[in-house]
């Protein structure tokens, strides 16, 4: 049976968890933390403890990674020719001679697999917060972090509905993805099979209709968008409350985590 695939983001899952709890906008902030801290933390023994931390978010979150990493599979080979990329080496130089210049570079592998680690840790924290927090939510802690640029003249509103609109559809644009494509297995087409014109066929068959369902629906949510008499730099009030005490204590520990770390692979 064909298993359904997850979108990794917008892909909210309705549960009562500590993770689900934590306001948006300190979720966001640690997400953006992290990010700089991951790629300032360098080769070292210290680097594990990220997938430590990573696997005590999931845990915290009660996410089913076998379902998110279905939704990575695209990503797998990217990352295996990442690893590939930076490990062999065709100038004769590398640690392993295997045939003539054609050879292993263990710094390249080594360079390779931490670009891999750090893509899929990324990818695990994003997973995280997309799915303990609904899209309004994430537009409207955007919009809130965003809200000082409107003194500049940033439309930060219609940058939060853009967002908001963004995130909503990118479960759907799955959804419907899955949709096509399994009804073109009904009909007998076979997209694993045949050359390689048959498959640039056989995926045709599908992306040419999800195209046009998505201009369908692209045009429906202008009409009630006019319809509502929504125009551009509409000023959309976002009144969101303070962020709890448990929160900010939340994130000025999670700010610390993404300091010390990254501190710990440089000293050691």
């Amino acid at each position: 049976m064909m298993k359904k695939p997850l979108s990794p983001l917008g892909s909210f899952v309705a549960r009562d968890t500590p993770v689900a709890r934590i306001d948006a906008r300190v979720k966001i902030v640690l997400l953006l933390a992290l990010t700089v801290a991951v790629f300032a933390t360098g080769a070292s023994p210290v680097f594990a403890l990220w997938a430590v931390l990573l696997a005590a978010a999931v845990r915290l979150a009660r996410m089913d990674m076998a379902a998110h990493l279905r939704a990575l599979k695209p990503v797998a080979f990217i990352l295996a020719f990442t690893l590939l990329a930076n490990a062999v080496a065709l100038d004769g130089h590398g640690d392993i001679a295997l045939w003539g210049g054609f050879g292993l570079d263990t710094a390249g592998a080594l360079r390779g697999f931490l670009a891999i680690a750090r893509i899929a840790l990324l990818l695990g924290f994003s997973l995280v917060v997309s799915a303990s927090s609904t899209p309004p939510q994430l537009a409207d802690a955007c919009v809130s972090l965003l809200s000082p640029l409107g003194r500049l003249g940033v439309p930060v509103s219609d940058v939060g509905l853009m967002l908001s609109l963004a995130l909503r559809f990118i479960p759907i644009v799955s959804e419907e993805f899955f949709r096509v494509q399994l009804a073109q297995r009904s009909r007998g087409v076979d997209f694993s099979g045949g050359s390689i014109l048959h498959r640039i066929r056989a995926w045709a068959s599908v992306l040419t209709p999800l195209v046009v369902s998505l201009f369908r629906r692209a045009d429906r949510l202008g009409e009630s968008m006019c319809a509502r008499c929504y125009a551009e730099g509409d000023q959309i009030s976002v009144d969101m409350p303070p962020v709890p005490a448990r929160d900010r204590l939340v994130l000025v520990c999670g700010l610390a985590v993404c300091a010390l770390i990254p501190t710990l692979a440089w000293l050691l």
